[in-house]
C-alpha cells in the first residue's frame, strides 16, 4: 500500500450480488467528479471487471471481503481493489496473465484473461501487485483531463511491473 490516505473505503462480502451496488457507487462518483459520459462508462466497466475477478479468483468464499478504496483529487480518481487471495497464495496464472496484458501478448482465441485486458485498456493507468495478506491489489487510475502532476505520488506501483510474489 502507498503512503497516502484514501478518501473512502468499501468492505464488501465476496459475493457477486454486490456488483450492481459497486457499479452504481463508482458511476455516481465519476459523474460527481465531472468525468465525461464516456469516461464514466470506462470507470464503471473497468471497476466491474476487476471487482468480478477479485470475487471469482481472489477470494476464498463469501466469508472473505473485497476492499475497494477511492482516492480523488481535482485532477484524477484512483480506485484500488484488494482481495485476500485463495488458499495456497498467489497463483502463477495471475503473474502470467498480467505480464501478457502489459506486453500486449493476449491470445484472442482463449476464453480467459480478457477482463484484465479490457480494464487495462479502459483505465488511464493500471497496475497489479501482491498484497500483505496473500491476495492482489489492483490500482486503476483515471485523469479528468491531461496527465496529472500528481502521477508519481498518486499512483502507488509501477504500471509496467509484473506482479511480484511476497
Amino acid at each position: 500500500m502507498s503512503n497516502f490516505d484514501y478518501d473512502a473505503e468499501l468492505r464488501i462480502p465476496s459475493n457477486l450480488i454486490y456488483l450492481r451496488s459497486v457499479r452504481a457507487f463508482v458511476r455516481e462518483l465519476a459523474e460527481n467528479l465531472g468525468f465525461s459520459r464516456d469516461k464514466v462508462g470506462n470507470v464503471e466497466l473497468a471497476t466491474d471487471e476487476i471487482f468480478s475477478n477479485a470475487i471469482e479468483h481472489g477470494s476464498s468464499g463469501v466469508d472473505s471481503q473485497i476492499i475497494v478504496r477511492f482516492l480523488t483529487t481535482d485532477e484524477a480518481v484512483k480506485i484500488t481493489i484488494s482481495d485476500s487471495g485463495q488458499e495456497g497464495g498467489l497463483d502463477r496464472k495471475w503473474i502470467t496473465a498480467w505480464s501478457d496484458v502489459v506486453k500486449k501478448n493476449i491470445n484472442l482465441g482463449t476464453e480467459r484473461g480478457h477482463g484484465l485486458l479490457l480494464a487495462h485498456s479502459l483505465a488511464d493507468e493500471m497496475c497489479m501487485e501482491s498484497n500483505s495478506i496473500g491476495g492482489l491489489d489492483v490500482h486503476l487510475l483515471w485523469y479528468l483531463g491531461r496527465k496529472s502532476k500528481y502521477k508519481k505520488i498518486f499512483f502507488g506501483c509501477n504500471p509496467q511491473a509484473e506482479i511480484s510474489q511476497t
